[in-house]
């Protein structure tokens, strides 16, 4: 629990969801937490509920898909605090489509919100975490690790975030820098089920349900959330949950036919 105590840490996409669950643990645990969303409103609702007194929390309303509130959110940082320990880029958006039918600029919007605001955060941060030797996380998917039927455009995008997470954890190995890629299953929440409702028309009603049909439970943020913050103390690299996943990565790596036998074994359809 001393670990976090005086840190601080940049969390976007902490108005809701994983992120707001991510970032009142953070506060539990002593940690200085700049809350990054780009709705307003709902970012002074969630500083409110999870740090009552405004002593462990400052929000700052970004557009994670826009390079100049980027840069605005770490300069208010540099201005505030003067340092920085750790970046917690959660914003982005599941989604679902067939890859055939899904418009280019429907790709595009999936790149920028999964892909391209992590980068635009991590070059924006990065000399800071270099001063701190602090720690990047980077919110992945079972989908940055395997494909599914009905998630063109988000697998294609969360796969990308993981080629991008590899490529800076190299980059930044000798700067002392810790970069962690999470790849969760989905993630309880109250609106499962209704979540793409408009996005699933003449698709089966298995793409409709989390994880688009793939037979996971689904994870308890505030546990998910723990084995985060555990896994910056530890300086690992990788969370997969479940962990049995692992097995069918390994088998598709080996042979992509069996790898996608297993996949429909363990998917509704």
């Amino acid at each position: 629990m001393t670990y976090w105590r005086d840190k601080v840490a940049v969390v976007t996409g902490a108005s809701q969801g994983f992120g707001r669950t991510l970032a009142e643990q953070l506060v539990e645990r002593g940690c200085h937490v700049v809350m990054a969303a780009r709705d307003e409103t709902k970012l002074q609702a969630a500083a409110q509920q999870i740090d009552p007194s405004g002593t462990k929390s400052t929000i700052v309303p970004t557009d994670v898909t826009s390079d100049d509130s980027v840069i605005n959110l770490f300069k208010h940082i540099q201005d505030k605090h003067g340092k920085l320990d750790a970046l917690f880029n959660i914003a982005g958006a599941s989604a679902r489509g067939l890859l055939c039918e899904t418009s280019i600029d429907d790709f595009l919007i999936s790149f920028d919100l999964n892909v391209l605001s992590s980068i635009r955060c991590v070059q924006a941060a990065v000399e800071m975490l270099k001063a701190s030797q602090g720690h990047v996380v980077n919110m992945g998917s079972l989908a940055s690790k395997s494909a599914s039927k009905y998630i063109g455009p988000y697998a294609t995008s969360k796969f990308a975030l993981a080629g991008m997470n590899h490529q800076l954890r190299l980059e930044l190995a000798e700067s002392g820098v810790h970069v962690l890629l999470v790849c969760p299953g989905p993630i309880a929440r109250g609106d499962s089920g209704q979540r793409y409702e408009t996005q699933t028309t003449g698709l089966p009603e298995a793409a409709r349900s989390p994880g688009a049909g793939v037979k996971v439970k689904a994870i308890d943020p505030k546990d998910l959330a723990r084995r985060v913050l555990t896994g910056c103390e530890k300086h690992q690299t990788e969370i997969v949950i479940p962990g049995k996943a692992r097995l069918l990565f390994s088998i598709a790596q080996l042979s992509g036919a069996w790898g996608d036998w297993l996949l429909k074994r363990f998917t509704s359809s």
